[in-house]
């Protein structure tokens, strides 16, 4: 029975996709009644979380530091979406609150059985949520692909599983030894970059990502990531001298600069914005790797802590700014300051924070994540996720100056419910930057 207490704050989360079910088979839905429940399901995961005890762990189930702080960005990625619910439709909030609850299953998850279950419960709620999109065509077509193209790598996944308990003998998060272990390990990490958007497993996202609304675009870009990431982390510390762990670093600074290039051309923000989260998950990438290559010690992975904490605030920031504003490609931005100044302010604080420009949370994130790649000897992968952040700036500085220096061709749209949570988000991605001491609160000790 201890060993069940790591799932108390899943519980929550369940509570809440229980009620919502009930919700839904009420002939009409108050107004307010499914925020106040996605709400309450979340925040009392959070105060659950905060009740956690640490070091109870069992043949399927364990919770560690690394665990526990990711599943505050869980629950953190999902309050937005929430927020822009539809008052009367049921469906979004109990898919929402499902793939959270995948999300914590992962978290806790001490076996690769279990991780492989956390895997699926967050994907499957995932791809339904694409498909039930606002524009029925593109949702359609994007979730079958997102379908498609998981269920590939869930393949690789329990195929690799194979091959691990083939040479290792058990299910547990240990050591393969041999060529079987390696394949294996390499095939499961397989899933976890493919949930990334890793290159070349990257070709679902941008589909994916444009035909979502923007808060959910904003939640695949964040909690989905910090899961994947966790993933990798969880299967990379079996064996960080493993050919997964190698190769790695390369991967990421392949990730990084070919997501920079591909959102040069790109004159639908949505779209942008998805090739620019595929160049961070890049540099995470490196970061996992250059965690790897200094021993995989949870003492050792604040940087990449520190970049999901501030990535939370800057992605989710900038496509809730998307949703609040109306604007949906680079014309729209034209002359946007001078009839919207304060969103235009918001918008290019965001930006700035997605450039890496100091002093903030953006630039720290990736100052932390290229040193201990350095340490670690990385250095050419580290050139090619400098070279992604030095093409990114084209893009990201050439919105800036679409919103201050050219003329604006039609009226800027007034902003509509939910500028407040813009702010929430910029306001923390920019102080993260003058903050840095926040590094030991973010991290496993």
């Amino acid at each position: 029975m201890n060993e069940l207490q790591v799932l108390r704050p899943q519980l929550a989360v369940a509570a809440g996709l229980a009620a919502g079910l009930l919700a839904g088979m009420m002939k009409r839905i108050p107004g307010g009644l499914l925020r106040v429940i996605g709400f309450s399901g979340l925040l009392g995961a959070i105060g659950l979380l905060l009740a956690t005890r640490l070091g109870i762990s069992g043949p399927l189930l364990q919770l560690d530091e690394m665990g526990l702080t990711l599943q505050f960005l869980f629950l953190a990625a999902a309050l937005p979406v929430v927020f822009f619910l539809d008052p009367h439709d049921e469906v979004p909030l109990v898919l929402t609150l499902g793939s959270v609850l995948g999300m914590g299953v992962l978290a806790a998850s001490g076996h690769l059985l279990m991780l492989f279950i956390g895997l699926e419960l967050m994907s499957l709620p995932a791809y339904l949520l694409v498909a039930k999109g606002a524009q029925p065509g593109r949702a359609t077509e994007a979730g079958l692909k997102y379908f498609f193209a998981g269920s590939v790598a869930g393949s690789l996944y329990l195929l690799g599983m194979t091959l691990h308990y083939a040479s290792a003998k058990s299910l547990s998060l240990t050591v393969a030894p041999g060529t079987l272990g390696d394949a294996g390990l390499l095939l499961m990490g397989a899933a976890a970059l493919f949930k990334l958007g890793a290159v070349p497993l990257h070709f679902w996202l941008p589909d994916v990502y444009e035909a979502s609304a923007p808060e959910l675009a904003g939640f695949f870009s964040t909690g989905m990531k910090a899961a994947a990431v966790l993933l990798l982390m969880r299967l990379t510390a079996t064996d960080p001298h493993s050919l997964l762990a190698r190769a790695l670093p390369w991967i990421g600074g392949v990730t990084a600069l070919f997501g920079a290039l591909a959102a040069l051309r790109q004159q639908r923000l949505q779209r942008l914005l998805a090739y620019s989260s595929i160049s961070h998950a890049g540099n995470l990438i490196l970061g996992v790797g250059a965690w790897a290559a200094m021993g995989a010690l949870p003492a050792g992975a604040g940087a990449v802590f520190f970049y999901l904490a501030a990535y939370l605030f800057i992605s989710s920031g900038s496509f809730l700014w998307l949703k609040v504003s109306q604007v949906s490609d680079r014309a729209g931005l034209r002359g946007y300051a001078a009839a919207r100044p304060a969103a235009a302010a918001l918008f290019c604080a965001l930006l700035l924070c997605l450039a890496g420009l100091p002093p903030t949370g953006g630039f720290l994130a990736k100052l932390l994540v290229f040193w201990d790649a350095v340490k670690a000897g990385l250095y050419w992968p580290v050139a090619l996720a400098g070279l992604g952040s030095l093409v990114s700036l084209g893009y990201y500085l050439g919105l800036v100056r679409d919103m201050y220096f050219e003329a604006p061709q039609e009226p800027a749209p007034k902003l509509s419910e939910g500028s407040v949570l813009v702010f929430a988000c910029a306001l923390p991605a920019v102080l993260l930057g003058l903050t840095p001491w926040l590094i030991g609160l973010l991290g496993p000790r």
